[in-house]
């Protein structure tokens, strides 16, 4: 696979045309057409896709967009660098994505957007929340920088919302050399706005006739990503094979198990169980030479750049609770049979009492 990424590098860095540029175009042509949109936007980064997004909808000071407590800081913090408040609302404990009942209850006049997250791969409930924001005339704004390629009835995570925003950060299923990001809609004329403000607002004309940033994605990014959009597909095969022997393997013991989409494909970006002695077992596990994730030590209500909000321990459990019992195990398409039954032959020593 080295020479498959190194040689349209060569390429590229001969041809001198590094950022945005004939590289990107076709990227956001095979992504569009991945994610079943009409048009994807090649950005910098998912963080910077959201907050395009966000801006490109005209979300700023004064209003809200409901969201979950249980993610990347990111997706809060690209509602916050907009001037409108992160409303966060609790997850369902089953899928630990954003619960859309609880998200309804959470809108209100100033609701601008709701934002649930894909977390960890599994695509959230979005017929349903489709059907709320439609009734109510918000924006739908998916997080889909853990999902790439997943689905649900028979819909590509990032085809669901008014838009997607992508990450190719290193780690994801399809991931970069570095930062880069994407969002993909069907809606035109938002298509041509975040493309605007991912060069500082700057149209056809040369004019800046608004505020944007320095959005635009690095195209030796591009040329990886096109580079591996042909492997994806094993990628994807290898996870999901992983994330089955892990389910079949740590079947009734303590573990709370992630669960398949039965509506859907999830793509398995990251395979994290629940367990009651989290941090025992991640204790036991290090002992044993294996690396483990938390995702995510606080919930974003409780972390320190959301204090503002004035928020309390308890005001959203199934979040908090899902926070201290998550543990990432080893998932990734180079890992190795043999190491992924020693991660399961260690949890499972650890359930018989071992220390």
């Amino acid at each position: 696979m080295g020479k498959s990424l190194t040689e349209p590098v060569e390429i590229l860095l001969a041809s001198g045309s590094c950022v945005l540029g004939p590289t990107v175009e076709s990227l956001e042509e095979e992504l569009a057409g991945r994610c079943g949109t009409r048009r994807a936007v090649g950005v910098s980064s998912g963080t910077d896709a959201l907050f395009a997004t966000l801006s490109a909808l005209g979300i700023g000071s004064g209003d809200e967009v409901v969201t979950s407590p249980f993610s990347f800081v990111a997706t809060a913090q690209a509602i916050a660098r907009t001037g409108a408040s992160p409303v966060f609302a609790d997850i369902d404990e089953a899928t630990m994505n954003l619960d859309p009942v609880a998200a309804e209850a959470a809108c209100g006049p100033r609701t601008g957007a709701i934002l649930p997250v894909h977390l960890f791969g599994l695509v959230a409930e979005m017929e349903v929340f489709e059907e709320i924001a439609r009734a109510r005339e918000l924006a739908l704004v998916e997080d889909a920088a853990q999902a790439f390629a997943a689905s649900r009835l028979g819909r590509m995570a990032g085809s669901w919302g008014t838009a997607g925003c992508h990450s190719f950060y290193p780690t994801k299923v399809l991931g970069a050399a570095g930062d880069a990001g994407a969002v993909t809609t069907s809606d035109p004329d938002l298509a041509e706005r975040v493309s605007r403000l991912r060069v500082h607002g700057e149209g056809p004309d040369g004019l800046h006739r608004e505020m944007g940033g320095n959005f635009r994605m690095d195209a030796v990014q591009a040329a990886i990503l096109a580079a591996k959009l042909p492997l994806l597909g094993g990628f994807l095969s290898a996870r999901r094979g992983h994330a089955t022997a892990y389910l079949e393997a740590l079947a009734g013991t303590d573990s709370v198990l992630p669960s398949e989409d039965s509506r859907g494909q999830r793509v398995w970006s990251q395979f994290c169980i629940r367990h009651p002695r989290r941090d025992d077992l991640r204790a036991h596990l290090a002992s044993r030479g294996i690396g483990t994730g938390v995702y995510y030590r606080l919930p974003l209500h409780l972390e320190p750049c959301f204090s503002y909000l004035r928020h309390r321990v308890g005001d959203f459990p199934n979040a908090e609770r899902a926070a201290r019992e998550i543990l990432a195990l080893p998932i990734f398409p180079e890992l190795r049979t043999d190491e992924r039954d020693r991660v399961i032959e260690a949890v499972l020593e650890f359930e018989g009492g071992a220390s």
